[in-house]
Formats: C-alpha cells, structure tokens, sequence
C-alpha cells in the first residue's frame, strides 16, 4: 500500500517532467542528429575550457571567501549577524537583468567606480565573475554555515583541551566534519556559474561567450541543431555528475542554524567577522544599491523623468500585469507538482528515493533555451500558447519547491508521527495536524524562491513568447537594446520596480520563516 501510494504520488510530477523536460530535450537531439564532430573544433572546445574555467574560478573564489565567514558566523555573534544571514536571500530574487544593470552602472565603461578609479572591466572577463560572484556567494555562505553549524562544539573544545591551537582545532576537527556541506556548496556553485544564461550572454560578449550562450545562439539564429545537439550532450554529461555528488553529499542536511546562545565575538575576531561581512556586502549588494541610484540620477543630476516616463506608460502596466499573471499562474502549478515529487521522496526508501531525489534536479540541469526550442520541435501546435509558457514557468520553480521541501520533510521527528498514529489518527488527520504545520515554513520558502525566480526569468520567455505577452524582464531587455541615457535610466527604473515585486512577493510567501538551503 505505502508503494501504490508513493507511485501515485510521484506520478504527476514524473509525468510532467517526461512532457516538459525529456520529449521536448529528445526532439532537440533527435533533430538532424547529433554533430560530435563539433568537440573537435578548437574554437568549441576553446568555449567548453572557459565555461569550466570561469565556473571553477568563481566556485574557488566563493570557498575561499565563505569558507572562514561561514565559521567564524557559526561560532560567534556580532551585531548584525542575523539580519547579514537573512538579506542574504536577496540574491537570489534578484533577476539576472537587475544585477546586470548593477554592475554595470558600477563598473562598466561609464560606471561610477570605473570614473572614480579609472578602473574599467567592461573590456574583459571582471565583470561576468563579478556578476557569478553577486549571485553565489550568498549560495556558498548558507551552506558552508550549515555545514559548520553541525559540528558539535564540545568536539572543538576537547581538541583546544589536548593543546590545539584554534585554527588547529578548525583544521583537523571543524573542517573535515564541514567538509560535505562545503564540497556541496563548492559543486552547486560551480553548476550555477557553469550553466548560467542571462550574465554571459549580456556581460561577456562573443569573446567571452559559455556553452549555454553557444546553445542559445546556434538554436535561436543559425538553426545548427546537430552542433548544438552535440554541445548539450556534452553539457549534460558534466552537470549529471556533478548534480549527483551534490545529492550524495545534501541527503540528510538540515538547514541553516538559528545561532542563539553562541558567545559574543570581541577584539579581532570581531573585526575580522565586520572586515568579510562588509566585503560580501559590497559584491552583494552594492549593485542592487546602485541600480535603484540610476534610475534617479542623470547626467544633471537627480531626476525623476525615467520613472514619470515608466509609471505613466500604459505599456509598463502591461508588463507588470504579464509578469505577475504568469508568476502566479506558474506558482500554482509549482508548488503541486513540486510538492508531490518531495512527499514521495521522503515516502520512497534505499535507491528510489535517491533516484526521485537526483530527478527532481533535472529541471536545473537543463538549458531553458535548449528547452524552448524543443518545445517548438516537439509540440508546433502549443508553440505561440499561454499554457506552454506557463509549463516552462512551471518547470523552472518545480526544483526549488521540492530542494526547499524535502530537507524539511527528512527533518520531522519519527516519535512525533508515530505518536500522532499510537492516538488513533489516520494518514490525513496526521498530515493535517503534524507534518503540514512543521513544513510549512520550508514549503513557503521554497514557493517564495519559486515565484521570484519566475518572475525575472526571460531565457525561455525570449523563444517562447509573443509580444502582447511582454513582461518586465523582457522589457528591460529590450530598453537595454536601445541606446542614449534615457533609454538606460528608464532600464534601471523598470529594474527597480521588477526587484521590488521579486523582494514583495518572496516577503509575503516566506514571512520571515522559511530557509532554503
């Protein structure tokens, strides 16, 4: 019984995922073939070494940052150490676009520090690992911190007893007990950066174009769909490994540690703790900062004619009415079907429950444009449909409801449901009055996560979408197209307004209780 009613369970997310991931991916690679004569072209495996390159580069740079402040954060308390833990989730509602404009209104040709400093890294690779880093280091911090938060500090103190030195005792004790949660945090870092669309594509230009951007072209503009076929195998083939490992080394990690009752940080390790906090706030969020600056400041001075031009557009309405029907809509089927694909998870034991868990990353594993372009191959008919944007929508949230969801599900007490079962309670009434309420928090997370995500998505929405079905992110993208001042301001006021509606809709889902790990 408990078998029929995990395979029922996971039936309709499965099921979904075949219709929207695996038959449309197949239709792509069964199209004209697959090119593998495309791996022996120096210019291709030239783009594959600096997709790796610059993927392990920022996974590097964000361990070696985290790394110390995730420890020293899971040991000690400074003023502001939990609002620093909590703003961290900023990032990732950020849209692509916004931090984009950010960096560059910073540090591009015309940027602030640029003129200040003289410092301009428009030219090179600077600004893309910048923009990995804006968006990963906060991926990095959480879980090396979670990974550190479980090490028993008595553990710690019974080294320091034996004559250990304190980074002796971090070193031989501490960091090899963190050490999954790191090596988890290095890999999920390393596939962000590695399979990252939206930055490459605005920030790197041709010379500095990745594999994902190479997929994108060759499907969306010269139709060489053998090529690109060939690419996204090789593609796929990296992130299954290292999707794998990632789940291997997260089955069983709990989330991020409160902190109460850790002793108060003084003297040096206190500056040290403020010295790495200010500078991940610097790359954290110092291109928000500067993103909502621009969009009141011209070349005379402080404005507000972009957004006067932006608030009384009826076309900016229209966006913002497209942007939040489709979340919405999307948010809807995310949750459910995420949803289910985490309870039969957890329902699930030995190797089906860790195939449904590596299954469920699968959506994340997969290039949204190499998608879309299979949705056009596989289902001509839908290809200009309302639903089939929203099935691409739904997708894409799907994994971080179900990331959020089962940690927490794995979480529940045993004692507690069998309690609930000893009192005479059904199945229902035990997850209506037990297992809803304790997951609830992490189901509201992770549907927050879901909803901002999909609201500044625009990699699908590029091949997929009709005009009358504009939303903000592809406004921006267009105003960005055009060029003069006023089109960049106006840029970063619809900028603003789209992390605003990310930042509300993630406040309200979450509450403040929620924690994605």
């Amino acid at each position: 019984m408990a078998r029929l009613s995990t395979v029922l369970l996971a039936l309709l997310p499965l099921t979904f995922m075949a219709l929207l991931l695996a038959l449309p991916l197949g239709r792509t690679l069964a199209e004209g073939g697959v090119n593998l004569g495309v791996w022996r072209d120096p210019y291709f495996l030239g783009r594959l070494g600096w997709t790796l390159g610059q993927a392990l580069g920022t996974a590097a740079v964000a361990l070696a940052v985290s790394g110390p402040l995730a420890y020293l954060l899971s040991r000690w308390n400074v003023p502001g150490r939990g609002a620093f833990l909590r703003f961290l989730l900023l990032p990732f509602v950020t849209p692509t676009l916004v931090a984009v404009l950010g960096l560059t209104a910073l540090l591009g040709p015309q940027g602030w520090i640029t003129r200040l400093l003289g410092l301009d890294l428009s030219d090179g690779p600077g600004l893309l690992l910048l923009g990995n880093l804006f968006f990963n280091l906060p991926v990095m911090i959480r879980l090396a911190h979670a990974g550190f938060a479980r090490v028993p500090p008595h553990l710690i103190g019974a080294a320091r007893s034996l004559g250990a030195s304190g980074w002796k005792a971090v070193w031989t004790v501490a960091l090899p007990l963190a050490l999954p949660g790191l090596a988890a945090g290095f890999i999920l870092v390393f596939l962000y950066s590695a399979l990252s669309f939206g930055l490459p594509l605005t920030l790197g230009g041709e010379r500095y174009s990745t594999l994902e951007v190479e997929i994108y072209t060759m499907t969306a503009y010269q139709l060489r769909l053998p090529e690109a076929s060939a690419l996204i195998v090789g593609q796929l083939l990296l992130t299954g490994a290292a999707t794998w490992a990632y789940v291997a080394l997260t089955r069983g990690g709990a989330g991020v540690a409160a902190g109460r009752g850790l002793p108060r940080a003084r003297g040096r390790t206190r500056a040290l703790i403020w010295i790495l906090m200010g500078g991940v706030s610097l790359i954290c969020f110092a291109p928000l900062l500067a993103v909502v600056a621009r969009s009141v400041l011209a070349s005379g001075g402080p404005s507000f004619s972009a957004w006067q031009a932006v608030l009384g557009n009826f076309e900016t309405w229209t966006l913002v009415g497209n942007t939040l029907r489709f979340g919405v809509l999307a948010l809807i089927g995310a949750v459910t079907l995420g949803g289910l694909h985490a309870f039969a998870a957890w329902r699930a034991r030995g190797p089906v429950s860790r195939v449904l868990d590596g299954l469920s990353l699968l959506p994340l594993m997969v290039s949204p444009v190499s998608l879309a372009v299979g949705y056009l191959l596989a289902y001509p008919a839908l290809s200009a449909t309302l639903p089939m944007l929203i099935g691409a929508y739904t997708l894409l949230g799907m994994p971080l409801v179900t990331r959020s969801l089962l940690p927490a599900l794995r979480a529940l007490p045993p004692r507690t449901l069998e309690a609930a079962r000893t009192l005479g309670a059904g199945g229902w009434t035990v997850w209506r009055t037990v297992t809803f309420p304790l997951t609830l928090p992490a189901l509201r997370g992770g549907a927050a996560l879901a909803l901002a995500t999909v609201l500044g998505e625009f990699g699908a929405t590029l091949v997929l979408t009709r005009p009358e079905w504009a939303t903000l992110s592809t406004g921006l993208y267009d105003r960005l197209g055009r060029p003069g001042e006023r089109n960049l301001t106006e840029a970063c006021a619809l900028a603003t307004l789209l992390l605003a509606l990310a930042v509300l809709a993630f406040t309200l889902l979450d509450g403040g209780e929620g924690e994605v790990t």
